[in-house]
């Protein structure tokens, strides 16, 4: 289950701010191409063709990963188990890489200073999770941590989302998801949200566009004036 921290009363926030990680906080970094090699070659050893999961997104794969087992009559532990030891690779390798966005620690200073929620949600694992926050001196700012190892499906679905937004104890219209990618914008647009996009993620600029998140943004200069205005 997600880690709770609720030394503070949720209804004296002012907002709420629910972040990705991967792509928003930090650069993608993620190699999937090589990640889906292995998977294949893991799938096929186990008697699955893996060729419908072609061009399958990552958040997704696991899930249309799953229907295949079934089909061969593989155990789904087996094939999540396969997944998500494969996924915990990339991500520690990954974690080699990973930087902060600059402006990143600043906006998350200032937030916490005045007295907003603010929680994580992340389709990265809990073991790299937990070293990446170290690593950027970031343990202890969200008062809610969800990961691909805390019970709930990836985003695109919106159930972790709906989680925190239940834990915040704000309407909806005080929350605000901020992402990068159409997984992201998916999730809190199911979740009731409001969303914010930083570019340069996952998915390119246009596409992300097209799908009319809330708020566009180029970096986190531009996320804190854009929150400054919403609270004044």
């Amino acid at each position: 289950m997600p880690r709770l921290l609720r030394a503070r009363a949720v209804k004296e926030k002012k907002l709420g701010f629910i972040f990705d990680f991967t792509g928003t906080l930090v650069g993608v970094e993620w190699n999937t191409k090589a990640a889906l090699r292995e998977i294949f070659a893991g799938l096929k050893a186990l008697g699955i063709d893996p060729t419908p999961l072609e061009g399958c997104r990552y958040s997704l794969l696991l899930d249309k990963a799953k229907e295949l087992a079934a089909e061969r009559g593989v155990e789904e532990r087996v094939v999540s188990d396969l997944v998500f030891s494969i996924f915990d690779k990339y991500d520690f390798d990954a974690l080699s890489r990973w930087k902060l966005k600059g402006g990143a620690k600043e906006l998350l200073n200032w937030l916490k200073a005045g007295g907003h929620f603010l929680a994580l949600v992340t389709n990265v694992g809990q073991r790299a999770m937990d070293k990446a926050l170290r690593k950027f001196g970031l343990k202890g700012y969200f008062e809610v941590v969800i990961t691909r190892d805390s019970g709930f499906p990836m985003k695109p679905n919106p159930q972790s989302l709906k989680y925190i937004f239940e834990v915040s104890g704000l309407p909806t219209q005080r929350v605000i998801f901020i992402g990068d990618s159409l997984d992201d914008l998916r999730a809190a647009r199911a979740a009731g949200l409001r969303v914010m996009i930083i570019t340069g993620g996952e998915d390119d600029q246009e596409t992300i566009s097209r799908r009319r998140p809330d708020f566009i943004v180029k970096d986190f200069y531009q996320i804190r004036e854009v929150i400054a205005d919403l609270i004044r």
